[in-house]
C-alpha cells in the first residue's frame, strides 16, 4: 500500500477501479429499475473517467494550461451536465425549490454556452491562455453557482440531502482546489513519484468520496422509496377495511328495508287485496258490511303509507339532521296517537341542531322510537307519554316514559317488542334500560354514540 500511495500511475488505477464499480452499480441498477437517475449517475461518472485519462496526456505537454484541451472541455460539459440532472433527480429539486431548479438549469446553458464560444476558439486559432482564462472564469462561476444552490437545499431538509450536499462539498473543494494547483508549480510538481502532484488527483478523489455519498444517497431514497410504498399499501388496505365495513352496513341496511317491506308493507298490501275482493262480494250479497270493511282498506292503506314514507325519510340524504329527526318523531308520534286521548309531551335538546347523524343510526332509533310508541299504543293505555331527546357532542339519550298500566319485565322478558328494541340497542352500540311497575307506567331509556361524519 506504501507504493501506492507513492506512484501515480498505481494510485490512478485504484482510484479508477473504485469508479469503475460505481458504474457498474449504475447500470446495472439501471437495468433492474429502469430509473433515469442511474444512467445518468454511470455516464458522469464515465465521461469524469475519460477526462482524467485526457488530463494525464496532457500533464506531458510543456506549458500546459487547464482547458486547453478542448476533448477535455467536451467531456466535462456532458460530466457536469448529467451531475446536475442526477441532483435534480435525486432530491425532486424541480417541485421543492424552484428557484434551485432555474439555477441548475443556467449553469447548464453556461457550460453548453462555454463549449460553443471554445468552439469558435478552436476555430479561429486563438491563444491556449485566452481560452485557458475563459475556461477557468467558467468553472469558477459554476463553482459560485453550487456554492449558492447549498444552503437552499439544507434548508429542504430533504432525506437524502446531507449526502448530497456531503458529496457536492468534496466534488467543488477538490475541483476549486485542483484549479488553484495551477498557480502554485513550484509547489505542485507533476512527477510520477508525486502522485499529490498532479491537480487531477485531487479531482478524482473528490469524484470518488462524491460517488460513494451519491450512492449511499441513492440506497436511503430507494428505503424511503419502499417505506412510503409501504404506507400507501398500509392506507390502501385500512381504505379496502373501511370500504368493506361500509358495504356491510349498506347490505345490513338493505336487507332491513327489504323486511320491512316484506313484513309491514308486504302484508298490508295483501290485506288490501283481500279485503277489496270481500268488498266487490258483499256490495251484492252483505251491503251493510261494505262500509266497515272499507273503513279497513282507507285504515290498512294509511298505514301502509306511513311504513312507505318512514322507509323514504330514513333513506333520504337530505334529512340528516338532527333537528330532521326530531320532527319526523313528533309528527310520527302525533298520526300515532291521533284518535286517542293521549297527551304528548315532548323535549328535545342538542347542542347543535344542525350536527348530522350517520343514516343507518338515524334510522335505528327512529325505529327503536317508532316501536317504543306502539307498544305504548298497544299495552300502556297511557294518559301521558313524554319523551325527551338530548345530542351532546357524540353521545345520544332517548328517554320515553308513560303513565300507563306498566308490566312486569321479567314476565315478559321475550316478548318480541322488548326482543326487537334490545336488537336496534346493539345494533346501535348502546345500553338499554326498562323500568316498569304494574299500575305506575313504563320508562324506557337508550344512550348509544353518534358517530358524526366529516
Amino acid at each position: 500500500m506504501k507504493d501506492v500511495w507513492h506512484s501515480y500511475s498505481q494510485l490512478r488505477v485504484l482510484l479508477d477501479g473504485m469508479l469503475i464499480m460505481m458504474v457498474l452499480y449504475g447500470l446495472l441498477s439501471y437495468w433492474q429499475q429502469r430509473k433515469a437517475i442511474y444512467w445518468q449517475y454511470a455516464l458522469y461518472i464515465v465521461c469524469m473517467m475519460v477526462t482524467f485519462r485526457l488530463l494525464d496526456q496532457d500533464y506531458g505537454k510543456v506549458n500546459y494550461l487547464p482547458g486547453m484541451n478542448y476533448t477535455v472541455v467536451f467531456m466535462e460539459t456532458f460530466a457536469f451536465s448529467f451531475y446536475m440532472q442526477f441532483a435534480i433527480l435525486l432530491m425532486n429539486i424541480r417541485e421543492n425549490d424552484l428557484f434551485s431548479f432555474r439555477l441548475l438549469r443556467g449553469m447548464t446553458g453556461l457550460l453548453v454556452v462555454h463549449l460553443l464560444l471554445d468552439t469558435v476558439l478552436v476555430l479561429t486559432h486563438v491563444s491556449d491562455t485566452i481560452r485557458s482564462e475563459i475556461y477557468t472564469l467558467d468553472r469558477y462561476l459554476l463553482g459560485i453557482g453550487a456554492l449558492i444552490i447549498v444552503p437552499r437545499i439544507i434548508r429542504l431538509r430533504h432525506q437524502v440531502m446531507v449526502y448530497f450536499i456531503v458529496g457536492s462539498f468534496f466534488f467543488i473543494f477538490a475541483c476549486i482546489f485542483a484549479l488553484s494547483t495551477n498557480f502554485f508549480p513550484s509547489v505542485f510538481i507533476r512527477r510520477p513519484d508525486l502522485p499529490f502532484g498532479y491537480p487531477v488527483t485531487y479531482i478524482e478523489l473528490g469524484v470518488v468520496a462524491e460517488v460513494l455519498c451519491f450512492t449511499l444517497g441513492i440506497s436511503r431514497l430507494n428505503h424511503l422509496t419502499e417505506l412510503e410504498k409501504i404506507s400507501v399499501q398500509a392506507q390502501l388496505i385500512d381504505q379496502l377495511q373501511e370500504n368493506e365495513k361500509k358495504q356491510q352496513k349498506i347490505s345490513r341496511l338493505r336487507d332491513e328495508i327489504a323486511r320491512d317491506l316484506h313484513d309491514e308493507v308486504g302484508s298490508d298490501l295483501s290485506a288490501i287485496t283481500l279485503l277489496s275482493r270481500s268488498a266487490r262480494k258483499q256490495v251484492y250479497e252483505q251491503p251493510e258490511q261494505v262500509m266497515d270493511t272499507l273503513n279497513t282498506i282507507g285504515q290498512t292503506s294509511k298505514k301502509v303509507l306511513g311504513a312507505i314514507r318512514d322507509i323514504v325519510w330514513s333513506l333520504n340524504s337530505s334529512q340528516r339532521t338532527y333537528e330532521n329527526l326530531t320532527f319526523r318523531m313528533r309528527e310520527m308520534a302525533y298520526s300515532l296517537f291521533e284518535n286517542t286521548t293521549t297527551s304528548l309531551h315532548f323535549d328535545f335538546l342538542a347542542i347543535t341542531p344542525d350536527d348530522i347523524i350517520p343514516v343507518d343510526q338515524r334510522r335505528d332509533i327512529f325505529l327503536f322510537y317508532k316501536e317504543s310508541l306502539h307498544n305504548i299504543l298497544r299495552h300502556a293505555q297511557a294518559a301521558n307519554v313524554c319523551v325527551s331527546l338530548s345530542l351532546t357532542e357524540d353521545r345520544l339519550r332517548l328517554d320515553i316514559k308513560d303513565d300507563g298500566v306498566g308490566f312486569s319485565p321479567a314476565a315478559t322478558r321475550g316478548g318480541n317488542g322488548l326482543q326487537f328494541l334490545r336488537q336496534r340497542a346493539d345494533s346501535l352500540g348502546g345500553v338499554l334500560e326498562i323500568t316498569s311497575v304494574t299500575g305506575q307506567g313504563t320508562s324506557i331509556v337508550l344512550a348509544c354514540p353518534v358517530g358524526i361524519p366529516a
